[in-house]
C-alpha cells in the first residue's frame, strides 16, 4: 500500500533527521565552545558561501529529476544518468569558483582558506542531493536519512578528534568536508541499487533539461538572495562576530526546515502523477500534506519562544545570549516555510515553475532592498525580521498563484485547534521554567499531543487510513 509506505518512510526518515540534527547540533556546540567568536563568525562566513554555491550548483536539477523520473515510461537510467553528469560536472566548475569570489570581500586569509577547504564538502553534498529524487519515487528516503546521519557521526567524531589535539580552525572545517565525502559515498551507493548509473553526455537531452530547467535554477537563485543574502550583507557590513551570533540561530532554522522538505519530497512523485489526471486525488494529497505541516507550526514557534534562552545556551553558552531573541524571530520564518515548502512543490506538479520565478524575484528585491535599508542600523535583529517578512510575503504570492491556476486551496480549519493546544502547551512550559531542556521538550510534545487529541484536533480516521494504506493506491 502506497500510504502506509509514506508513513513507513516518514518515519525512519524523520527518526533519522532527528537524530542527525541532534547531532549537528551538538557539533555546532563544540565548535562555538572551541572557536572565537570571530572564528565561530569565519566559520558562518564558509557555511554561507557553501549554501549560496550549492543553490548555483542546483540549474533545477533536483526537481527536475524528482518530476521525469516519477511519469509513466519514464526512462529512468537516462534520464538519472544524464542529470547526474550534469550535476556533477557544473557543480564542479561553479564551487571552484566560490573562493575566487571571496576576495570581492574584506574577510581575513583565514575566512576565505576555510571556503576553500569547505567547497569540496558543498560539492559532494550537491551530488548527493541531486540522487535523491531516485529514493523519493521507490519511497526510500530512509536510507538517505541514514546516510546523512552517517556524515554527521563522522563529523562530529572529528571534530571532537582535532579539538582533542588542540587543531586549528581550518582542521575543523575539513571535518564537514570529509563528512559531505561520506555521505556521497552512501547515497551513491544506494542509488545504484535502483538504476545502474553511468556517466552520460546525451547532449540533445541536455538541452532539453536546460530548457526545462532554467525557470527552476533563475528561482532557486532568487530564493539562495533573499535567504542568504542577511548573512551575506552582514559579513561584508558588520563584524565577523555578528555573522556568528546571527548564524547560530540561523542552524536551528536551518536543522528544523528539513522535515517539510523531506515530507513534501516523499508526497512531490504523487502530487506529479495526479496533477493532471486526478483533480479529486491531487486535492486530497494536497490537503493531507497541509494539515500534517499546520499541525506543526503553532507548537514549534510558541514551544521555541519560551525554550530560546535555553537552547542558545545549550549550543553557545554564554558568549551568544543575543542570538536567542534572533532565534524567536527567525522561528516564525520557519513556520511560514513549512506551508511555503509544500505550494512550491504543488507549483511545480501544476507546471507553473514560470511562475515561482516571478515570486522568487519579487522576494529577492524585497529581501535585498530591506536588508540594505536596516541592516547598518540594526545588524543581526534587522536581518532576523526581514526574513520573515520575505517568507511571508512569498508564501502568500505562492497561494494566490495556486488558486489562480487551481482554483481551489486547502482548507486550515486544524490551525485553530493546533493554537489552543499549543497555548496550553505553551501554559505548562511557562510553569516548569528551570528544568532541563531536555525534558521540557519531552513534557511539550506529550502536552501538545494530548490537548489536541481531546480537541479532536488530529485527523484520527485520516491517521488510520494511512496506516491501512487505505483510500491512496498505485
Amino acid at each position: 500500500m502506497l500510504a502506509k509506505k509514506i508513513a513507513t518512510n516518514t518515519i525512519v526518515s524523520a527518526t533519522a533527521r532527528v537524530l542527525g540534527t541532534l547531532l549537528a547540533l551538538l557539533t555546532i556546540g563544540l565548535i562555538t565552545r572551541y572557536l572565537t567568536k570571530n572564528e565561530w563568525g569565519e566559520y558562518s562566513i564558509m557555511l554561507t558561501f557553501g549554501g549560496i554555491f550549492a543553490v548555483l550548483a542546483d540549474l533545477g536539477l533536483y526537481q527536475l529529476m524528482v518530476r521525469e523520473i516519477s511519469r509513466p515510461g519514464a526512462d529512468e537510467q537516462k534520464i538519472a544518468s544524464n542529470i547526474f553528469t550534469i550535476r556533477l560536472l557544473s557543480g564542479f566548475f561553479i564551487f571552484a569558483v566560490a573562493p575566487l569570489v571571496s576576495f570581492l570581500f574584506p574577510y581575513s586569509g583565514q575566512a576565505r582558506l576555510g571556503i576553500l577547504v569547505g567547497m569540496a564538502g558543498f560539492w559532494f553534498l550537491a551530488n548527493s542531493q541531486v540522487l535523491m529524487g531516485l529514493f523519493q519515487k521507490y519511497l526510500q528516503m530512509g536510507w538517505v536519512a541514514i546516510a546523512e546521519l552517517a556524515g554527521r557521526v563522522i563529523q562530529l567524531g572529528l571534530v571532537w578528534l582535532f579539538i582533542w589535539r588542540g587543531y586549528d580552525f581550518l582542521y575543523i572545517v575539513a571535518a564537514l568536508s570529509i563528512s559531505g565525502i561520506a555521505n556521497f559515498l552512501l547515497v551513491f551507493l544506494g542509488a545504484k541499487k535502483y538504476c545502474n548509473l553511468k556517466l552520460a553526455f546525451d547532449w540533445p537531452y541536455w538541452k532539453n533539461i536546460f530548457k526545462q530547467g532554467y525557470p527552476l535554477a533563475i528561482s532557486s537563485v532568487l530564493v539562495m538572495i533573499y535567504f542568504s543574502s542577511d548573512s551575506l550583507f552582514l559579513s561584508a557590513l558588520k563584524p565577523a562576530a555578528d555573522v556568528g551570533a546571527y548564524r547560530l540561530p540561523y542552524k536551528v532554522l536551518e536543522s528544523l526546515i528539513f522535515f517539510p522538505s523531506m515530507f513534501v519530497g516523499l508526497i512531490m512523485p504523487l502530487l506529479s502523477r495526479s496533477a493532471f489526471t486526478d483533480q479529486i486525488k491531487f486535492k486530497d494529497i494536497f490537503q493531507r500534506g497541509s494539515d500534517i505541516l499546520v499541525v506543526l507550526i503553532a507548537p514549534l514557534i510558541l514551544g521555541t519562544i519560551f525554550l530560546s534562552p535555553a537552547i542558545i545556551g545549550l549550543l553557545g553558552g554564554g558568549k551568544y545570549s543575543e542570538s536567542a531573541i534572533i532565534l524567536n524571530i527567525l522561528i516564525v520564518a520557519v513556520g511560514i516555510i513549512f506551508l511555503g515548502t509544500l505550494f512550491s512543490y504543488v507549483l511545480i506538479a501544476l507546471e507553473k515553475q514560470k511562475m515561482l520565478l516571478w515570486i522568487s524575484a519579487v522576494g529577492a528585491v524585497f529581501n535585498v532592498a530591506a536588508n540594505l535599508i536596516l541592516i547598518p542600523r540594526y545588524s543581526y535583529y534587522a536581518a532576523a525580521t526581514t526574513t520573515v517578512l520575505t517568507e511571508a510575503l512569498v508564501a502568500i504570492l505562492m497561494a494566490a498563484a495556486i488558486y489562480h491556476f487551481f482554483h481551489w486551496l486547502p482548507s486550515f480549519s486544524v490551525f485553530l485547534k493546533s493554537l489552543l493546544a499549543s497555548i496550553a502547551m505553551a501554559l505548562v512550559l511557562w510553569l516548569l521554567a528551570g528544568f532541563n531542556l531536555g525534558f521540557l521538550i519531552v513534557i511539550a510534545v506529550i502536552v501538545y499531543f494530548l490537548v489536541l487529541y481531546f480537541l479532536r484536533g488530529l485527523p484520527r480516521q485520516e491517521l488510520k487510513s494511512l496506516i491501512k494504506g487505505e483510500e491512496i493506491k498505485l
